[in-house]
C-alpha cells in the first residue's frame, strides 16, 4: 500500500479532456522547458531530453493507479496539510495509488468542481456547502477537525482596541466582516445577523487596509501563517486572536458521484489511519494547527460560537470524536489525546 504524489504545472487551464498520450506529453514538456530551436540543432540534447521525458511521463507501474486533481499555480505548499491528509488515505487503503496534481494558473474552485463533473480530475477538497454534498460524494472526515470553524480576523491596526474590548456576540455584529465572494462562511456569517461584504479573494487585503470593512475572517492557522507575507504589502494590516468566532464548519473531500469506489477507497484508508493514530500525529505535525490548539485553549481568547444553519442531517451526524471542540486536556503525540478524554461536538436539534 503506497501513494505518491506527482505535480505538473500547465501554462493554461485544460478546456477539453486530455486524452493519454496528450496528458503525458503535456506534462513533459512543462517539466522540462527547453527551446525547440535548440533541441533541433543538438542531436545529443534531443536524445538527452527524450530519455528524461521517458522517465517522467513513464506509465504508471503494474497495479499502480492515478489520482488526478487541479490545483491554482502555486498553491499547493501552501496546502501542503490538506494534501497530506489525501496521501495518507491513499497510503492507508488497500492498492497502489499515485496523486497527480496538474497546477494551472487562475484556476478557480468553480472550474475545479466543473472539471471534477466532466470527469477530467478524480478527487478534490473545498470548504463544506450543502450543494458541494449533494453535487458530490463526500468523504465523511473532517480534514482540520474542525478548525477551520473557529475565525479569528484580521484588522486595520486603527480597529485593533475596539475588537480586543468585544464581549458579546451583539459587539461583535457591530463590525462588517469581509469574505471571499465563494466562501460558504459567508452565508453562514449573514444568517446569524452579521454584516458581511463579499469580494474577490484577491482583493480583500487592500480592501481591508483601505477601511472598506472592518474585520476580515481567518481561521486561526491560516490567519497565523499568513500575516507576515500580508504586511509586506500592508503593513497597516494586524491579526488579532482575542476574539474568534466558532461554527462548525471544514474542508471535506469530494469524488465524482459516479465513483463510488474511490469514495470508499478514501474512506477506508482515512478510516484506518484514525485507528492507528497516524491522521492524529499529521493532524498535531502540523505547526499551524498546533498553533491555534493552544490558542484556542488560551484563557485570553474570547469564542463565541454560532450555529451554521447551512448542513444537512448528514454533516451533522458525522461521528463527534473527528471534530475539535476546544477543551482543556492534555494531548499524547502518538494518538493525539488521552484516552479518558471525552470528545465533544457541536450538536444541534
Amino acid at each position: 500500500m503506497a501513494a505518491e504524489r506527482q505535480l505538473y504545472r500547465h501554462a493554461h487551464p485544460p478546456y477539453k479532456a486530455l486524452s493519454e498520450v496528450q496528458y503525458q506529453l503535456s506534462a513533459a514538456v512543462f517539466c522540462f522547458r527547453v527551446d525547440q530551436e535548440q533541441r533541433l540543432q543538438n542531436r545529443f540534447g534531443i536524445l538527452l531530453i527524450s530519455a528524461v521525458m521517458f522517465l517522467c511521463t513513464a506509465h504508471p507501474s503494474k497495479g499502480e493507479e492515478i489520482v488526478r486533481m487541479a490545483f491554482p499555480e502555486g498553491a499547493a505548499e501552501f496546502f501542503s496539510y490538506e494534501l497530506e491528509v489525501i496521501e495518507l488515505a491513499l497510503e492507508h487503503a488497500d492498492g497502489d495509488f499515485r496523486l497527480v496534481i496538474d497546477e494551472f494558473p487562475a484556476m478557480t474552485q468553480s472550474r475545479i468542481s466543473s472539471m471534477m463533473l466532466e470527469d477530467k480530475v478524480d478527487v478534490m477538497f473545498t470548504g463544506y456547502s450543502i450543494e458541494r454534498e449533494t453535487t458530490f460524494l463526500q468523504v465523511n472526515f473532517p480534514m482540520t477537525r474542525g478548525l477551520l470553524g473557529y475565525r479569528a480576523f484580521l484588522t486595520h491596526v486603527e480597529n485593533l482596541p475596539a475588537l480586543e474590548q468585544v464581549q458579546s456576540l451583539e459587539q461583535l455584529k457591530k463590525f462588517c466582516i469581509g469574505t471571499g465572494s465563494d466562501w460558504p462562511d459567508a452565508s453562514i456569517m449573514e444568517k446569524n445577523g452579521f454584516c458581511v461584504d463579499r469580494a474577490p479573494r484577491d482583493q480583500l487585503w487592500a480592501m481591508l487596509a483601505n477601511k472598506r470593512f472592518d474585520l476580515l475572517s481567518r481561521a486561526v492557522h491560516e490567519g497565523s501563517r499568513e500575516i507576515d507575507t500580508i504586511r509586506e504589502q500592508h503593513p497597516e494590516i494586524v491579526f488579532s486572536t482575542s476574539t474568534v468566532l466558532a461554527y462548525p464548519f471544514d474542508l471535506f473531500i469530494y469524488v465524482n458521484r459516479n465513483n463510488k469506489r474511490l469514495h470508499r477507497i478514501l474512506t477506508q484508508g482515512l478510516s484506518r489511519a484514525y485507528s492507528n493514530g497516524d491522521f492524529m500525529r499529521h493532524f498535531l505535525s502540523n505547526p499551524d494547527l498546533r498553533y491555534a490548539l493552544e490558542t484556542l485553549k488560551d484563557a485570553r481568547t474570547h469564542i463565541f460560537r454560532i450555529e451554521n444553519p447551512d448542513m444537512s442531517n448528514n454533516a451533522r451526524d458525522i461521528d463527534p470524536a473527528l471534530w475539535e471542540n476546544i477543551v482543556q486536556r492534555s494531548y499524547d503525540d502518538d494518538y493525539g489525546y488521552e484516552p479518558h478524554d471525552q470528545m465533544y461536538t457541536y450538536v444541534y436539534q
